[in-house]
């Protein structure tokens, strides 16, 4: 199942590139640095205390939830599921185990449908609590329902109206629709109500750079990586963004800031073999990043595809026949390679 509306990570993840430019694969994140090692003495507390309690349902609750801040959703569905088989009247555990059925890896209309029973319980037993609101607003964006899905918003936030997940979620459901104005104008609500909203300054940005607002994308990349300086996301919008603001120099720095922390990102490799390629005609220097690109990552189609167009640009006819070759090997029906391979039947 396709996800409409996940506003934990709130945005697909994609920048608004050039025709050649690479964006970001969807629901992309990495979590690094600070953010998870503020949190990982206690989960190795939790670990030892559940070694020798196994039916803590405290402590698997506490689990979960701290694995749900670092984003690792198989973790927290392990918790989460613990917990519930444990004691399914746990009100803790119940809401936990229904917020990992929508947020494991390939969750389908079955676990939204249970997760919203869960919900609905849950409220039921908790008849004002805003966040249970908000999560089973969720569950009804998820099947398209946006009215029903609004007014549990709503309800939450007459309730809390500095709810700042309400404000996440109305973001998140304006964009399904189109409205990319009202989810602008959510998304920034957020971060007003917590300024140190890590993901909600990254999502602003991601939405900016969707809108080619470059320069406006930049300053929420920055803002956020003021709040987590070691952040993969963060650091790739700053550079994509002086890229797309045609301010090279920044962006090469941009991208060597980012793989002096992840040295196999092949995103940072391969915008800059774009930018030495149609930006500043140094074909070696594209040739060098597009083979580093497609090291770390040997499955990248398009980073072999557009070393086979600078090969071809420099009348190196063999090797851009293996390059375009190693990209339909990868993936048969990639237009761009299947119309190159054509340039060379002239050449032959």
């Amino acid at each position: 199942m396709r996800r409409n509306v996940l506003y934990v990570l709130l945005l697909v993840v994609s920048f608004s590139c050039a025709e050649n430019t690479e964006k970001m694969p969807d629901e992309f994140f990495v979590d690094t640095g600070s953010r998870t090692d503020r949190i990982a003495t206690r989960l190795s507390e939790l670990e030892e205390l559940l070694q020798n309690s196994p039916e803590n349902i405290t402590a698997w609750v506490e689990k979960g939830e701290l694995c749900k801040e670092k984003y690792d959703f198989v973790c927290a569905l392990d918790a989460g599921a613990k917990a519930y088989a444990l004691d399914s009247t746990n009100v803790a555990a119940r809401r936990l185990y229904a917020w990992t059925l929508i947020n494991k890896p390939n969750a389908d209309l079955d676990d939204v449908e249970r997760a919203k029973k869960h919900f609905k319980y849950v409220l039921s037993v908790e008849e004002n609590n805003p966040d249970v609101m908000v999560e089973l607003a969720n569950t009804y964006s998820f099947t398209g329902d946006m009215e029903t899905a609004f007014k549990y918003v709503n309800d939450a936030l007459r309730i809390n109206k500095n709810h700042r997940d309400a404000y996440v979620l109305k973001g998140s459901m304006y964009k399904v629709m189109g409205n990319t104005d009202f989810a602008l104008s959510s998304y920034q609500t957020a971060v007003q109500v917590d300024p140190d909203f890590f993901m909600g300054h990254l999502n602003i940005g991601w939405l900016l750079s969707e809108l080619e607002q470059h320069q406006m994308a930049l300053e929420y990349y920055q803002n956020a990586l003021d709040l987590d300086p070691e952040s993969i996301n963060a650091l790739y919008g700053i550079a994509k963004s002086y890229q797309d603001l045609g301010d090279y120099a920044k962006a090469h720095q941009g991208y060597r800031d980012l793989v002096a922390i992840d040295p196999d990102f092949h995103l940072a490799y391969y915008n800059q073999g774009i930018i030495k390629w149609l930006f500043e005609a140094e074909l070696d220097s594209a040739v060098y990043y597009f083979k580093y690109a497609v090291t770390v990552q040997p499955e990248f189609v398009r980073g072999h595809h557009e070393l086979g167009e600078v090969y071809y640009e420099q009348g190196r006819i063999p090797d851009a026949a293996r390059s375009y070759s190693k990209a339909l090997e990868l993936n048969p029906d990639f237009a761009p390679t299947l119309i190159a391979k054509e340039k060379l039947r002239g050449k032959k």
